[in-house]
């Protein structure tokens, strides 16, 4: 009985000792895995870290991006309107220059008109003054040859 109880002793002993050494594995490997999953937990919160602040930098960029965007399409909006005002006033001013010049054409053919027709009443007096001095002539040279013939006929009766 003393025999099997040593060997039942040592038995419990071995299985004790297994028992303890797998525990102590078993406590090993998780205190492995534990170690693992903090590296590993404090890699990702690392990588987080920098992730955040990529994200930060990129919304920084793109906010900085975005307000050069906007002064740039503000800048080229003034551009334009400036461009499209010149290109307005310059059709405008091109409009004006021709309308004058129309004026004028109008009123040089108003007063080329005026010319004319001034000439045209000059020169019919002048004709008319003429005509009268040589009808006056004529009727002088009619009366006198009237008068000679007259006097012809006379002598001859």
């Amino acid at each position: 009985c003393e025999k099997q109880l040593d060997e039942t002793i040592v038995s419990c002993k071995k299985a004790q000792e297994n028992m303890k050494q797998r525990h102590e594995n078993e406590m090993h490997t998780l205190e492995k895995q534990i170690s693992d999953l903090k590296n590993e937990i404090a890699e990702l919160q690392g990588q987080a870290a920098v992730l955040k602040e990529a994200h930060h930098e990129a919304t920084c960029r793109h906010e900085e991006e975005k307000k050069q965007l906007q002064a740039k399409l503000e800048e080229e909006k003034t551009h334009l309107q400036e461009k499209l005002r010149l290109e307005h006033e310059m059709e405008l001013k091109a409009r004006l220059a021709q309308a004058q010049a129309s004026f004028e054409q109008e009123r040089e053919g108003l007063q080329s008109r005026a010319w004319t027709e001034e000439k045209v009443r000059g020169l019919t007096q002048e004709l008319e003054r003429f005509h009268q001095e040589q009808l006056t002539s004529l009727v002088e040279k009619h009366t006198l040859e009237k008068e000679e013939l007259r006097k012809e006929l006379l002598e001859k009766h």
